[in-house]
């Protein structure tokens, strides 16, 4: 194994995962450790055997980039609790919680070198240590800029932001306005 590259690992990685013959693949930052310019190699190569193989992916990773590639649907999750949800296309151009934001914020964008994150998005605050550790409220509210005392006292429930997508955020009407405009004229109405 000391002699084979790490895509050459990672190649004999998914070969051993397949040998089982699953009918699901559990992926947790299966390109994390490559060089970038085998990345998108390893995630050609990953979509190609899941459609050949008919498997379900569940994709784990703090690369919301990687994850547009692969997913039809993301889960956002921040400390153990899901914070937004929806297909893929839609979270990552117009995310809707403080969090996704920031992960979005946080990629790379080629056609927009130079930009900095967006001013006031997050500021400096304690990470929860564990999933385990119980936090009262929103489990981003001590990082988020936006947060007030009901983001600190209540947990928010996920909220629609569309017919496919929801977010867990109070102040979705004050975060993500453009992510909410389409739903208003969407069948029923607004919901809250």
């Amino acid at each position: 194994p000391h002699e084979l590259s790490g895509g050459q690992r990672q190649r004999v990685s998914f070969a051993r995962a397949l040998a089982a013959r699953p009918s699901v693949l559990l992926a947790d930052e299966p390109v994390s450790m490559l060089d970038v310019s085998i990345r998108l190699e390893m995630l050609a190569l990953l979509d190609d055997l899941c459609r050949r193989f008919q498997l379900a992916l569940l994709y784990i990773t703090h690369d919301i980039a990687s994850a547009r590639y692969l997913a039809d649907e993301i889960l956002v999750m921040y400390a153990g609790q899901i914070v937004e949800r929806g297909p893929a296309e839609e979270i990552t151009q117009q995310p809707a919680h403080p969090y996704t934001q920031l992960l979005v914020a946080s990629a790379p964008d080629p056609d927009n070198l130079g930009s900095t994150l967006r001013t006031g998005a997050i500021r400096t605050g304690r990470v929860p240590e564990a999933a385990s550790t119980a936090v009262e409220g929103c489990p981003f509210s001590p990082r988020c800029e936006f947060s007030e005392d009901r983001c600190r006292r209540e947990t928010p429930p996920m909220r629609q932001v569309s017919p496919v997508r929801s977010a867990a955020c109070w102040r979705l009407e004050f975060v993500a306005p453009q992510a909410l405009a389409g739903r208003q004229g969407s069948k029923g109405g607004t919901t809250g």
